[in-house]
């Protein structure tokens, strides 16, 4: 008779992933209203890199053999899911379409991780690649907030653009414990 023994849970990502979903939530509004092109500008730019961080993370996730780390890197991803969508509906709110993320971008960062795991995919690597990632992420989630700050029309995405780059640094905290 085997039971199974239970998955340890990511309590400080997944916290954040319940706030961002609420905040998500609490947000959602339909407006016929143009964007500036200072919020339109800013709009593309987060759903381009929120993208391009969850394709690093979902290329990232096969890599990965601890569960308690692919439990950790699926909660973040759900986070980008649910703020990608929240961009994406604003975008499309204000009619503008988003732009897609391209094939070749895509396959250079999937070769550019299966290179970076081939010898090494312990989990202390793939977090320093994790964390490298976040950090870069929290740079450009502050500047692109810190660039819009104050334009007409930025308000709303400057605010998602601060919280995304707080639960970066709470994904930090949570992934040291795998260094």
């Amino acid at each position: 008779n085997h039971t199974a023994t239970p998955v340890e849970m990511p309590v400080e990502t997944a916290n954040e992933v319940v706030t961002a979903e609420v905040k998500v939530a609490q947000n959602s509004h339909k407006s016929e209203e143009k964007l500036s092109p200072a919020a339109e500008k800013l709009a593309e730019e987060m759903h381009k890199n929120l993208n391009m961080g969850c394709d690093a993370y979902l290329d990232m996730l096969p890599r990965v053999e601890d569960n308690r780390l692919k439990t950790d890197i699926t909660a973040a991803m759900c986070y980008y899911e649910k703020l990608i969508g929240k961009v994406k509906q604003y975008l499309l709110d204000h009619g503008a379409k988003p732009e897609e993320r391209g094939m070749m971008a895509r396959m250079a960062s999937k070769t550019g991780i299966m290179m970076n795991t081939a010898l090494d995919h312990t989990n202390s690597h793939i977090t320093e690649m994790l964390i490298e990632g976040a950090t870069m992420s929290i740079t450009t989630a502050e500047k692109l907030a810190n660039h819009a700050e104050g334009k007409e029309g930025c308000g709303e995405l400057v605010e998602y653009c601060r919280d995304w780059a707080k639960f970066e640094q709470n994904h930090i905290d949570a992934l040291k414990k795998y260094l």
